[in-house]
């Protein structure tokens, strides 16, 4: 989830020092490996249902 979540923000034009400090990452090098190979990937909306019992 953390590397779908920087991937977003990166699609979304944040700097890498803004998702570096939302991730809490003390240097690049680990938020570059969080934002590695996710340049190809688009986002499927899928509808689901819960299935809750109500």
């Amino acid at each position: 989830m953390r590397a779908v979540v920087a991937w977003l923000y990166e699609k979304q034009n944040f700097p890498q020092e803004y998702i570096q400090a939302l991730l809490g990452h003390a240097d690049e090098k680990m938020t570059k490996h969080y934002l590695e190979g996710h340049g190809d990937k688009t986002i499927d909306y899928v509808e689901v249902g819960a299935e809750l019992a109500f």
